[in-house]
């Protein structure tokens, strides 16, 4: 079927829809999986309390209530999300493929589930009703996600390209076009955070994930490169993003901060947690090609956390602009701040263990503290915005509205 072809049959479905909708079906024809970012919010914040360098009593029972909210909203919204596909296949494809945007953030979904197989690791299989057969249950969860993240990758810019969206938005791609990178990345560093903290995990299970994690940093920083010069571009070219969108500047972020802990977390695996000694194999996966690693690993990591650290200080300073202009409001892409400055608190947390660092251990944990609030911010926006009818269940039709237009 040809492109007009489904263009047309589009537009014979959506002059049968109808203006107002029961509410189950506002849900389900409208949802879309920036919703998954809730899940990722509240991974990040789990595996944070979980490895913060200042415990105190309860924090690890904050952890593992974070842990479950993600995991709730995971199953609640995957239901969801694969209800709109098996109730309206054709129309949910292409809306979601003619919107850059909804198309990049089908990563969030993978980027979700690569959060609960990291806590699966973390908390589940060091409890004490746990252990190494909850190790197996997240080894395998994070295969799949590394398969699914570099699918998604692959499917998103091959979209692009067929279909040259690259016109969407002005002629430039909107920042969210880094989600599909930073769930190569997220890949990575989940991968490392399995390598080092599995309950009775082997080198023989744990080296290739190293070796894959590595791959996928690799991946993650050169496309993050390539995708930088564009929007950096239209930054001096156009300026900030529109006040609704602008919290999506958090997103360049990601990538650096997120590559920068998997370095860490890699070499860690390989040298402290001793799994290329325990794999002893060849040039490379040896005790001896470790030390070093670590370093160099290290010292990459200072510079990619540098270079996140102004990503996040540009995107504050076009946040208080906004702000100061009044023309700052909530909307659901604050949801993307998160994250993104999850990725390079996890990268100063591993600076603090790696240095055995006052100052980034002081860093870690205020970057917390504000990862929380803003959780809870939004977590306050979204629950009055849903309660007024302005978001996930939406009964008037905007497709009707569009139609009429």
């Amino acid at each position: 079927m040809s492109e007009e072809d489904n263009k047309t049959l589009r537009e014979q479905e959506r002059q049968s829809e109808p203006r107002v909708r029961p509410a189950w079906r506002a849900l389900v024809q409208d949802f879309e999986p920036l919703w998954f970012t809730e899940c990722m919010n509240a991974g990040i914040i789990a595996i944070l309390l979980h490895q913060l360098p200042y415990q105190f009593p309860g924090l690890g029972i904050l952890s593992i209530i974070a842990f479950m909210i993600d995991f709730l909203f995971f199953i609640v919204f995957s239901l969801t999300m694969l209800t709109r596909f098996a109730l309206y296949t054709r129309q949910a494809y292409w809306e979601i493929t003619d919107n850059v945007q909804q198309l990049a953030q089908m990563a969030c979904w993978t980027i979700a589930w690569l959060t609960l197989a990291a806590l699966v690791n973390l908390i589940v299989s060091q409890a004490g009703w746990g252990g190494h057969a909850f190790t197996i249950v997240g080894y395998v969860m994070w295969w799949f996600g590394a398969a699914w993240s570099i699918l998604t990758l692959l499917f998103v810019f091959i979209i692009i390209i067929r279909r040259q969206k690259g016109e969407a938005e002005g002629g430039q791609l909107p920042p969210m076009i880094l989600l599909p990178i930073v769930s190569i990345a997220t890949t990575a560093t989940t991968g490392g955070l399995i390598a080092c903290y599995s309950a009775g995990i082997s080198a023989r299970m744990a080296v290739p994930v190293i070796i894959v994690s590595f791959l996928y940093v690799g991946i993650g920083m050169f496309m993050a490169t390539f995708m930088y010069t564009l929007l950096l571009h239209k930054l001096l070219t156009t300026g900030f993003p529109a006040p609704m969108q602008i919290a999506s500047m958090f997103l360049f972020v990601g990538p650096m901060g997120q590559s920068a802990a998997a370095l860490q977390l890699l070499a860690s695996a390989a040298s402290t947690y001793g799994r290329f000694g325990g794999y002893s194999q060849g040039i490379f996966l040896q005790a001896s090609a470790a030390t070093p690693l670590n370093a160099a690993c290290v010292l990459l990591a200072l510079l990619l956390t540098g270079m996140a650290t102004v990503w996040a200080f540009l995107a504050l300073f076009a946040m208080l602009e906004k702000a100061f202009n009044k023309n700052l409001s909530w909307s659901p892409t604050w949801n993307s701040i998160i994250f993104p400055l999850g990725t390079l608190t996890t990268s100063t947390l591993q600076l603090s263990i790696e240095m055995d660092s006052p100052a980034w251990r002081t860093i870690t944990t205020a970057l917390v503290i504000i990862l929380v609030i803003m959780f809870f911010i939004n977590l306050g926006f979204t629950t009055w915005n849903i309660i007024q009818g302005k978001l996930l269940i939406v009964k008037e039709n905007p497709r009707v509205e569009e139609k009429s237009e």
